[in-house]
């Protein structure tokens, strides 16, 4: 399953941590160091499994806790309004 992060979000690092701004409506939220690390390569990558076979080169855990991990966040992300399932061709 793939997504896509809202258009218009703000990301900045502070620390080990990003900071997520929807200026929409101002809410604010925060993602610990490997949260913004998944999200980062997210947003980079913009496809699941690239995603994770880049964070496995960083992390020394398996494929399918990353890809389980990554999917939650952007589940949460979903949640919240900050992200929304991509749509696909069959």
């Amino acid at each position: 399953m793939e997504y896509r992060l809202k258009p218009g979000l703000l990301l900045q690092a502070v620390g080990d941590e990003t900071v997520i701004l929807d200026p929409e409506s101002g809410n604010y939220f925060t993602l610990d160091e490997v949260g913004s690390r998944m999200i980062a390569l997210y947003r980079e990558c913009a496809q699941m499994e690239t995603t994770v076979s880049r964070l496995l080169r960083e992390y020394e855990t398996d494929a399918a806790t990353l890809r389980h991990d990554l999917e939650a966040l952007l589940e949460e992300m979903e949640r919240q309004g900050l992200a929304q399932r991509a749509i696909t061709e069959p």
